[in-house]
């Protein structure tokens, strides 16, 4: 009630914005005291008091009577000065966890077919129940504005490395539920268990067949795992999550032909932020069900946003479009002075097209000299050979072999591991596009060298243990990616190793999805920028 506003409620009293109920009995009835200031009050009160009793003398019996009333009046005030205290704390005092990031999760229900709506906490009309926040989609923040789904956020929690596994998982369920009670969400379930009935293959991966989650309406979605709640996990999200400046969530999928066909995700993050302000956060889902932070994709890897948002749609940021999609080392034979010629990758269209006929041509399409193919990944910027394609993109593999009349079963050959890699070593360094084929860059001349772009260059990768993996990559996306060369490639071009990644910083660690509040060193940053990095 408005302390200010008049009544003629004869059982309460006033005080500040609260009103006390007073026993209906026949008492005594205070009177109102409208002002909340102590000094004020007394005066007033002892002023009314004193013309009363001024009019019957001022007799013993008279002062005594006085006294008395003066010490009911001061207890009443006590009273009302401590209801103002009272009144004047809960108005100005905060709610336990106001500190608290109002984003720090958001909430996805399936609203029927493949969309979805999503809430953060802030913007919640009412605190879900367990079993409600159980049936929806968790997403959690971490420092940098990526939102983990439950399985994946419970996977990152810290842990002592000496622990052992069933103390490990104990102590991170420990951080887990004290987490929850914090952010005040009742539904703890995890989510991690996979579907029984999807079997690995021998390296504990997804069979190729099982790879991929179909939509109604946009086609398939490639997901690293299986799992057994396929929505609460986070393997349903769509492509694009948006939150605006107001915490309002928006979801977004990619197709084929879509209005941002071709165009780049700079164009569509203008256009979003020009719809609702320089401060909305876009995220880019990952193949695990994260939803990456696009700043932060760009901050690990230059371009990778854009990368992401291409895939979506089926395609590609190849930096050279003229690359031939398969080619067949016609190279590494007999010289006649008893070494081998150098490395020559010719196009397997422009051979089937130009001479169908030939040896090369013939022995191809029954899948012989398949240890010579390399054929082109579905981003354009990589060549492997066809085993490592068909495990790792079986899809994009299978519509590859079809358009360049290459047989499936190439993918389905392997040598030992000691010839395999023996054949990797003595592949060329660094091989460049020259019209049809991939020549060694040694058989250039230094003029067309010269001529040479970061696009038209390819390096021999290796992995952690300096091997030959038998792929290829293009320098400009090494450049992209800020990688350093391998040193014979180097050599070769004429520069340092680190001459794309001589300049990459790595982005300073950030807080995980969930953290243990009880260690210093991992309490959650208040900030409200986009992306603390």
């Amino acid at each position: 009630m408005n302390p200010n506003s008049e009544g003629s409620d004869e059982n309460s009293v006033v005080v500040g914005v609260h009103s006390i109920e007073t026993a209906n009995d026949g008492s005594t009835k205070r009177q109102k005291i409208v002002n909340s200031d102590t000094t004020n009050d007394f005066e007033m009160v002892s002023s009314q008091e004193t013309h009363e009793f001024g009019d019957h003398g001022s007799s013993s019996a008279q002062t005594e009577s006085l006294e008395s009333r003066l010490h009911e009046t001061s207890s009443h005030l006590t009273q009302a000065d401590t209801h103002n205290d009272l009144s004047s704390l809960f108005a100005n005092m905060a709610l336990p966890g106001h500190d608290r990031r109002p984003d720090e999760y958001i909430l996805v229900r399936q609203t029927g077919g493949d969309a979805v709506a999503g809430v953060t906490k802030g913007n919640l009309e009412h605190l879900p129940t367990k079993a409600e926040f159980n049936a929806s989609c968790r997403l959690y923040r971490d420092g940098a504005g990526n939102y983990f789904p439950p399985p994946l956020a419970f996977e990152r929690i810290a842990a002592p490395q000496e622990l052992d596994t069933k103390s490990r998982f104990q102590h991170k369920l420990e951080v887990w539920n004290r987490a929850h009670a914090e952010m005040g969400i009742t539904g703890t379930n995890i989510f991690y268990q996979t579907d029984k009935n999807i079997k690995l293959d021998q390296n504990y991966r997804l069979k190729p067949e099982d790879r991929y989650i179909q939509t109604e309406k946009y086609g398939r979605r490639e997901v690293q795992k299986r799992y057994e709640h396929e929505f609460q996990a986070g393997s349903l999200l769509p492509d694009i999550l948006i939150k605006t400046p107001q915490n309002d969530i928006h979801f977004v999928y990619r197709f084929a032909g879509d209005n941002y066909a071709n165009k780049p995700f700079d164009e569509f993050q203008r256009t979003i932020k020009a719809q609702y302000g320089n401060d909305t956060e876009i995220k880019l889902r990952s193949k695990s069900g994260i939803m990456h932070d696009s700043k932060y994709l760009e901050a690990w890897e230059k371009g990778s946003a854009d990368v992401r948002f291409a895939e979506f749609a089926g395609e590609n940021r190849a930096h050279n479009k003229q690359l031939p999609l398969a080619t067949v080392n016609m190279g590494r034979q007999p010289d006649g002075s008893g070494g081998m010629t150098r490395d020559r990758l010719v196009s397997v269209g422009f051979l089937m097209h130009n001479a169908p006929n030939s040896p090369w041509a013939l022995a191809l399409k029954k899948g012989e000299l398949w240890d010579r193919v390399q054929v082109l990944a579905r981003d354009g910027n990589r060549y492997m050979t066809p085993p490592r394609l068909e495990y790792s993109d079986p899809e994009h593999f299978t519509q590859l072999m079809g358009r360049v009349g290459l047989p499936l079963s190439m993918g389905r050959q392997s040598h030992a591991n000691t010839v395999k890699f023996e054949r990797f070593t003595e592949q060329a360094a660094v091989i460049a596009s020259n019209g049809a084929d991939l020549r060694d860059i040694r058989d250039l001349s230094p003029d067309k060298v010269q001529q040479l772009t970061d696009k038209d260059v390819l390096i021999a990768d290796r992995n952690e243990k300096s091997q030959r993996t038998g792929t290829y990559t293009s320098a400009a996306e090494y450049k992209r990616l800020m990688m350093k060369l391998p040193e014979d490639a180097a050599q070769l071009l004429g520069g340092p190793a680190d001459k794309y990644s001589r300049d990459f910083v790595r982005p300073e660690p950030t807080s995980r999805p969930i953290i243990d509040s009880r260690r210093s060193y991992e309490s959650r940053p208040r900030g409200q920028t986009e992306n603390s990095l």
